[in-house]
């Protein structure tokens, strides 16, 4: 049922996506309504659908995993100490721990994991932040950060101090760019690649922001909380083995 679920939510996704393709092309239809419709409601409405959708559709995934899971525990905590630890830098422009935690737990517990905590992080913080529509945008943000440390996850669950903060250096301007994709669909009637580099670029300081608070959390803290985590994660893995008989071996 719950992969039945799954499949539906994706089908509606990737048809979002077509509708946001469609709707930007002049020769078509749905470009004809868009205008009718109005683009500063059209837009927005499917923005927010095609990311909820994203979100509903990883997290359906993740719920088999964790249905029977000891990862419940250790995902709930983390999920409270990335909520804490945004809120407390929120000082400090788009610095915070999250993506730290996020790109970790995607390495060594894989992308659903990493997605799921990546997500909820930017859920839980926002309601003491603010939510709006942007929690959505940031939501699938952040939870793609942690498909990107499961695909790491897939070579290795050891990586250096330098390569770590490397891609939380790049992710800071990843993230940008995943981002100002959803707000060029809330802000701009006009679809196009000039609209926007336009956003992308009015946010450039704080992803350079974001990126360098990335690389100094991942540097300074990042292979050792590898480590911690695989610990964790290798007394949650249970090895049955068979039982041999001592008349079996006679």
């Amino acid at each position: 049922m719950v992969r039945l679920l799954t499949l539906v939510l994706g089908s509606i996704t990737v048809a979002l996506l077509f509708i946001f393709v469609l709707g930007t092309i002049p020769s078509t239809g749905l470009y004809a309504f868009r205008q009718q419709f109005g683009p500063q409601a059209f837009d927005p409405l499917v923005g927010i659908g095609l990311a909820a959708m994203l979100l509903l559709t990883g997290f359906s995934a993740q719920v088999p995993r964790l249905g029977a899971s000891k990862e419940v525990a250790l995902l709930a905590m983390i999920v409270a100490l990335g909520s804490a630890g945004r809120v407390i830098f929120v000082a400090a422009p788009n610095i915070s721990p999250v993506d730290w935690l996020t790109l970790c737990m995607g390495i060594v517990f894989g992308p659903l994991t990493g997605f799921t905590v990546g997500a909820s992080i930017m859920l839980v913080s926002n309601f003491w932040l603010g939510h709006g529509p942007w929690t959505v945008y940031q939501m699938v943000g952040m939870g793609f950060l942690g498909i990107v440390g499961g695909v790491m996850g897939l070579f290795g669950r050891r990586y250096g101090r330098w390569v770590l903060a490397g891609i939380g250096m790049v992710w800071g301007f990843v993230y940008g760019l995943i981002t100002s994709f959803f707000w060029l669909l809330i802000i701009s009637s006009v679809i196009s690649w000039t609209s926007f580099g336009a956003i992308w670029l009015t946010g450039l300081p704080f992803y350079l922001l974001q990126g360098t608070g990335n690389a100094v959390f991942l540097f300074a803290l990042g292979p050792r909380t590898l480590q911690m985590l695989d610990r964790f994660r290798g007394r949650l893995t249970v090895k049955i083995e068979k039982a041999v008989r001592m008349e079996d071996e006679q």
